[in-house]
């Protein structure tokens, strides 16, 4: 998954024990956003700061969904959320993480540490000097998600 994508492989490869990979390309740690633990009294500003920076982004891919909408579901869900909370589900799986030069790094590598210290030790990590499309590097991330793949492929 990309981006939200990314988001919602996370959230749906922990939940489910029959996903056999996760491959996240710049993927958004929506609950990661949120500090940890929210002081009191701090919840309108958080509201407020992440509802302009969702619209900053850009919510059009998102049907249905406004910034104040998704902030608030956020906040509610920030712990559960979390990429770190999913380590444990996602121990045993194959992990490709991609990152580029969109911000979004950080908090991906993050993830791909807390995996390998709950014992994960088939993550894979890739960071490509780009955007938060790809738009320059393309053909270099076909390449590396084909490689990690193409092991995964029993009928080869």
């Amino acid at each position: 998954g990309h981006s939200m994508g990314g988001f919602m492989a996370v959230q749906g490869g922990a939940a489910d024990p029959a996903v056999r990979a996760i491959g996240l390309i710049s993927a958004a740690d929506l609950g990661g956003r949120i500090p940890e633990p929210l002081p009191k009294g701090a919840e309108p500003a958080a509201i407020q700061a992440l509802s302009a920076g969702l619209a900053r982004e850009g919510m059009a891919p998102l049907a249905g969904c406004t910034p104040e909408g998704l902030a608030r579901e956020t906040l509610a869900n920030a712990a559960q959320w979390r990429f770190q909370s999913k380590a444990e589900a996602l121990k045993s799986r194959p992990v490709l993480i991609v990152t580029s030069d969109d911000g979004l790094a950080p908090a991906n590598a993050a993830f791909a540490e807390a995996l390998r210290k709950a014992g994960n030790d088939r993550v894979t990590t890739l960071h490509l000097s780009t955007d938060h499309s790809y738009s320059n590097q393309r053909i270099a991330l076909s390449r590396a998600v084909l490689q990690w793949l193409a092991p995964l492929n029993p009928h080869q």
